[in-house]
């Protein structure tokens, strides 16, 4: 009698983790189905239907209006956008809290033993822990991105492309006690295509003379024949020259940045869309918050100045991981360097970080990136162009990019040829837009083809075998 007595109970106790472990799991992919199974009927079905609508409704939005890469990336930044987004999801994650541990409470039964309580136990905190975890992530993410929104890209004003392109001027600034004046010693004007994202990259050297300003520019009055007061009126300068002429600039909140956005515009013939002004103690947080920048170093790296010398400490060759203090002075160091070699370091060290940096780090990161952006960054690149850009900036990922160095031998920095100049800049962009054209295949009337195939994420380091090579060259990837 004993062992008939005994069978039925083993049966109950295996039907009944069986049954335990299907309203926990279903509460994951089917909330309320615990609720239906084994509690509050009509708890259950409300929830089961709400779930099911929400996720009709969700396809028949996405089947409907079809948004594409940019307009995702528009309600992704936007801040109203995120701010519903972040509210609404603490509250589905506190229901769906709820609905777990009621699972939980409907799932312990009497004729359970112990072993398999735990073992139910344990599913349902690691799926309530798992939860907790992403909820924190998505809601740590949202407010990142809505903070950085609102703290960097607060300006309105919309510009449209120029022929075609967005010329976006990327300034590397640094303001210290041994310095008069913030100076731009890093400048890039970045041409990018409109429509394919195809870049191409202009440096000029921070030491350049005699820098043109436009005909509309307000510097023309005062410097009619470039800005050529001395061995001291350098392109770096023109910031601090203008710093505080708004009698020049009357409506400009920095008429410093202005002057030399004119400068730029007058050395290349270019005309600058937007800026964006990175300070360089924030650059070496964004580093560290994405978890370093791969590269492959040729030669040591010396970490002093000619200030203190007496350091003799150096980034020593070999592939490594560079963090923020490293790629900060990767990027900066002129000891035993020049100018023109820092240029193509700071070049392939920009390649790395568009290669390298994913969305993985990005979520993972998020609260340290919106800190160090918000201490990095200053543009007048509007938060609803974001998603054009950030479009664009996907598209740029996987493209060659030439780039142009206003350099010697090539150039002189003393005494430059501004036409000469101008003409190779717009030669530049025009072999690029030739380039793409005759790479784009043509689309069939049943099928479009995309311009270029994708490329994947690379594995290795960049290998830079001479950095004054990125200067000049028509694929910064392959050069550095």
């Amino acid at each position: 009698m004993s062992a008939l007595g005994a069978r039925p109970t083993r049966v109950a106790q295996r039907g009944g983790l069986r049954r335990a472990l299907v309203l926990i799991l279903g509460t994951v992919v089917w909330p309320g189905i615990a609720q239906f199974l084994a509690g509050a009927r009509r708890l259950g079905a409300v929830v089961m239907v709400a779930w099911v609508a929400a996720i009709t409704a969700a396809l028949v939005m996405w089947f409907r209006f079809r948004p594409d890469r940019a307009q995702i990336i528009d309600w992704l930044t936007d801040p109203s956008v995120l701010q519903v987004a972040r509210i609404t999801g603490l509250v589905l994650a506190v229901l769906w809290m709820f609905l777990f541990v009621d699972a939980w409470r409907l799932a312990l039964v009497r004729s359970l033993n112990f072993w398999r309580l735990a073992v139910i136990s344990v599913v349902n905190i690691t799926i309530v822990a798992l939860a907790t975890s992403t909820t924190y992530l998505g809601w740590n993410t949202v407010t990142a991105s809505k903070d950085v929104v609102e703290k960097v890209f607060h300006e309105t004003e919309v510009k449209s492309p120029l022929k075609g392109r967005y010329n976006i001027l990327l300034l590397g600034a640094d303001s210290g006690s041994d310095r008069f004046g913030l100076r731009p010693d890093s400048v890039n004007l970045v041409s990018i295509d409109a429509a394919t994202g195809v870049p191409v990259m202009v440096s000029l050297p921070r030491n350049l003379q005699n820098v043109p300003f436009p005909e509309d520019s307000p510097m023309r009055a005062v410097y009619p024949y470039g800005y050529n007061c001395g061995s001291e009126c350098l392109l770096n300068a023109v910031h601090t020259a203008a710093a505080n002429r708004e009698d020049l600039y009357p409506r400009s909140k920095d008429p410093g940045l202005d002057a030399t956005l004119d400068a730029v515009e007058g050395v290349t013939g270019l005309k600058v869309n937007y800026y964006v002004l990175v300070n360089m103690k924030g650059f070496k947080s964004l580093v560290d918050a994405v978890g370093g920048i791969r590269m492959n170093i040729t030669e040591p790296i010396a970490k002093f100045g000619k200030d203190d010398a007496w350091k003799q400490v150096y980034i020593q060759p070999g592939k490594q991981k560079l963090n923020g203090d490293e790629a900060l002075w990767y990027g900066r160091s002129r000891v035993q360097s020049d100018d023109y070699t820092r240029m193509g370091r700071q070049k392939c060290l920009m390649q790395a970080m568009l290669k390298q940096l994913s969305p993985e780090q990005v979520v993972l990161n998020a609260g340290e990136i919106a800190s160090s952006s918000a201490e990095m960054l200053r543009t007048d690149i509007p938060a609803s162009e974001l998603g054009a850009f950030g479009d664009l900036a996907l598209k740029a990922k996987d493209r060659k990019i030439a780039t142009l160095s206003v350099v010697p031998p090539e150039y002189s920095t003393v005494t430059p040829d501004f036409e000469q100049i101008r003409a190779d800049v717009a030669e530049l962009v025009a072999k690029s837009e030739r380039q793409v054209k005759k790479r784009r295949p043509k689309a069939s009337a049943s099928q479009s083809a995309p311009t270029t195939a994708p490329t994947t994420e690379p594995t290795t380091a960049p290998t830079t075998s001479s950095p004054s090579a990125a200067n000049n060259t028509d694929d910064l990837a392959a050069t550095c």
